[in-house]
């Protein structure tokens, strides 16, 4: 089941997956790339953070012979810790016009940014029907900021330029 904290229960964030029972996770991509040539595990469709660890944990028993596969997967368990701290992501409301395509947003729906503490960045929107971030556009006319505990929602909407926003996120 995905967890809200408290003082997010009032947001009606992930309706699907509280519904489904599973977990969204946000991950650091090239991190999962350097793994998957190793062992290919992916955190899709489990119902809680606590299960992926189990089976990141089996899988590194498995690799426990294989001191990089051992590392990188340490290191990635580590890093899905902390970037899923969902007291720190922001919250937002979609405002632009609903989009019923594949991976489209729904205006009037409250949304995840998610993001952490020692790294405020923008990272992508959590898609309720998917289990990962996406990116959308950051337009000031396209999200309304409910909370914001790192700021990051107000930097990237009024601070940051796009430019700068896009290249922070894929360097």
């Amino acid at each position: 089941m995905a967890y809200i904290p408290t003082q997010h229960e009032k947001y009606n964030l992930l309706p699907f997956c509280r519904k489904n029972g599973l977990e969204v996770f946000d991950y650091p991509s090239k991190l999962l790339w350097e793994i998957d040539e190793y062992i290919g595990i992916d955190p899709y469709g489990y119902n809680s953070y606590d299960d992926y660890f189990k089976e990141l944990d089996k899988v590194a028993e498995r690799f426990s012979g294989n001191p990089e596969a051992a590392e990188l997967l340490r290191k990635f368990k580590s890093e899905i810790k902390r970037m899923n701290i969902k007291e720190e992501w922001s919250v937002v409301k979609y405002t632009g016009p609903t989009d019923d395509k594949a991976y489209g947003l729904t205006q009037g729906k409250n949304y995840y940014w998610p993001t952490s503490k020692d790294d405020p960045v923008y990272h992508g929107v959590i898609d309720d029907e998917e289990y990962t971030s996406y990116i959308y556009p950051t337009d000031r006319n396209l999200w309304e900021i409910l909370e914001d505990p790192t700021g990051m929602a107000y930097d990237t909407i009024y601070k940051n330029d796009k430019e700068n926003s896009l290249k922070k996120l894929y360097l």
